[in-house]
Formats: structure tokens, C-alpha cells, sequence
């Protein structure tokens, strides 16, 4: 994919739509284009007909080749299609997704507007670089006192529904620990609303090897709360890590947030 190794691939979300059909992938393009699942003939011919306007003015239409498109466009969908893991990360109402490839490469693919764009990235460190600037660097150093602390599963899920003074009088009262009183008072900034890491893998995955967790966390004024629901099932409860941003996310590119959390 030497178009990607030397800039980015934008596509919209129609062009997105037309490229993944024309490359074999239809029912792929119907699920992702649910409103145009019962298109009559006519209007099937009148999308065609606007993608294939789109695609020849972004120069990515090549009528010479049997999908029609240009060689890049094409190996970056099949890239992207037959990638054996994703990894999805969610910052409100936005996404980012990294595409792991076979040979160990990566395309990250972020939205911008209206267009899907795919870059090709090259390694951890830029891998890392990429979820900061997407997930962003917290406003403050690192606060003395803050330690891991467990949360009882019911208190957690109650917490979307205290008050803005329910919560104030509970981040006031120094009985309880200071790492729960910060944590909660980064969860009222947030609105109660936590971001998400997720791997998806693709079908040629063994069975076993796919149930990776999703990885919940909440970024604070100084720190990542990282959320291991390893505990719910035995003592019912949650336990919650800060960490500093910058090692999160490169535990995060490296794999090592299992093992990082046995050590601590």
C-alpha cells in the first residue's frame, strides 16, 4: 500500500460504502448503510452512479481494473477487511479504530467530518501517539495520596444517580479516602460518562483467543481510573487503578495491562 506510506486515504461514508462492495464485501456495505438496505434498482444505479462521481474526483477510480478502483484503495480494503484484530477506542461520541494487520502493521482509521481517514502507522510509539492525541493529556501532575481502591458493584452503579450536592458533600467528607473522593469528583466532570478500549478479532482467530476485555476507564484531571471487573464476579466489587496517562496508553499499544495489573 505505497498510497498509504506516503499519505492518508479519505473517504466518505458513501465512498466507504461503494469501495467496500465494489472490492466483494456487500454485505458488509449493507450493514453499514442501514438506509439503504431497501433501495429499489433505480436507486441502487443513482448511488453507483454518485460514488463512482465521488471516487473519480478524489482520483481513485480506475475503470482499467475489475473493481474498479485504483490498486491502493482496493489493498487498503482488503487490508482492513481481513485485519485479524481491531482495536475500537471510544472518547464520547467519537471513535478511533486501529486495524492490526498479518504482517504486524497497522492502519488506524479516524473520522474527520464526514470522511473516514486511514493512515499506515508505524510502531508502538506512534501507536501511543495516536491514542493521546486522540484520548488527550490530563490538565494536572499527578496528585500524592492516590492509590488503587475497590468500589462495591451496587455503590458503582448507583452513581450515575446522585445529585451535583449529593455528590459535593460525598468529595467534602474526608472519611472516605482520597482516591475515592478524586475519582468521583473526575467521574461528576465527566459527566458520568467513561471511555472505552475494545479488541475485535476477525474470523480466522482461534475461538480461544477471542475473548480479550474491554477496557473501561475514566480520564481524570491528573490521571487515568482504570476499571478491572475482574472481582464482580467473586466479591462483587470493582476494583479502580490510577494510572498516569502516558503509561496507560503504552500498556495499552504493548498488550501489558494483564500483566501490569498482577503486579499490582
Amino acid at each position: 500500500m505505497n498510497l498509504l506510506n506516503e499519505k492518508k486515504i479519505a473517504l466518505s461514508t458513501d465512498e466507504f460504502i461503494g469501495v467496500l462492495a465494489l472490492c466483494g464485501y456487500e454485505d458488509v456495505a449493507r450493514e453499514a448503510s442501514l438506509l439503504k438496505r431497501d433501495m429499489t434498482e433505480e436507486q441502487l444505479g443513482a448511488f453507483a452512479y454518485h460514488v463512482e462521481r465521488l471516487l473519480k474526483h478524489r482520483g481513485y477510480w480506475d475503470e482499467s481494473r475489475s473493481t474498479q478502483l485504483v490498486q491502493e484503495v482496493e489493498d487498503l480494503i482488503h487490508a482492513v477487511m481481513k485485519a485479524p484484530k481491531k482495536a475500537r477506542c471510544v472518547y464520547g461520541q467519537y471513535a478511533l479504530i486501529f486495524h492490526h494487520l498479518a504482517d504486524g502493521g497497522r492502519i488506524v482509521q479516524r473520522f474527520e467530518g464526514m470522511d473516514h481517514i486511514f493512515t499506515m502507522i508505524n510502531g508502538n510509539l506512534d501507536y501511543v501517539e495516536h491514542l493521546i492525541d486522540f484520548y488527550g493529556l490530563p490538565e494536572e501532575e499527578p496528585k500524592e495520596g492516590i492509590a488503587p481502591f475497590k468500589i462495591e458493584r451496587e455503590l458503582f452503579d448507583s452513581m450515575g444517580t446522585y445529585t451535583d450536592e449529593e455528590m459535593d458533600a460525598i468529595c467534602k467528607d474526608e472519611d472516605h479516602p482520597i482516591s475515592f473522593r478524586s475519582f468521583l469528583r473526575d467521574f461528576q466532570e465527566r459527566h458520568a460518562v467513561f471511555d472505552s478500549i475494545t479488541f475485535m478479532f476477525g474470523e480466522e482467530v482461534e475461538e480461544a483467543q477471542r475473548d480479550e476485555p474491554v477496557y473501561l476507564f475514566l480520564r481524570g484531571k491528573s490521571c487515568v481510573w482504570f476499571l478491572d471487573y475482574s472481582f464482580v464476579t467473586e466479591a462483587n466489587e470493582i476494583e479502580v487503578y490510577p494510572v498516569e496517562m502516558k503509561e496507560y496508553m503504552k500498556l495499552i499499544a504493548e498488550e501489558e495491562l494483564p500483566a501490569w495489573l498482577e503486579r499490582n
